[in-house]
């Protein structure tokens, strides 16, 4: 077991902002969609379409992709697994935010 980054709290300074960035960036991936088809009319044209099915599709890979770093990686330094746990959200919602957001 890793007790030094565990006592010490650095261990847990990517999770942490793996959960602010997730926080931050949510918002404003939702925000982006919500515009986009409110925009578009109805029904939504095929890249609007396209646009929702790839948001189904990316959320339950992460979360699918998530579940396995849990079950995978068994927790010995706590901090660690839940940076692992967490890192294929974090990567869907903060790429999400900058493909949406034109960047």
């Amino acid at each position: 077991m890793n007790t030094t980054s565990t006592k010490s709290g650095a261990g847990w300074l990517r999770p942490w902002m793996q959960l602010v960035e997730i926080t931050v960036s949510t918002p404003i991936v939702i925000s982006y969609r919500t515009a986009r088809l409110v925009l578009g009319g109805w029904p939504p044209n095929a890249k609007e379409r396209r646009e929702l099915q790839r948001m189904v599709t990316e959320k339950a890979s992460a979360f699918g992709r998530a579940g396995y770093a849990a079950v995978v990686h068994p927790p010995r330094d706590t901090a660690q697994f839940v940076g692992n746990v967490l890192a294929p959200v974090h990567q869907s919602v903060t790429g999400n935010r900058r493909r949406l957001a034109g960047r």
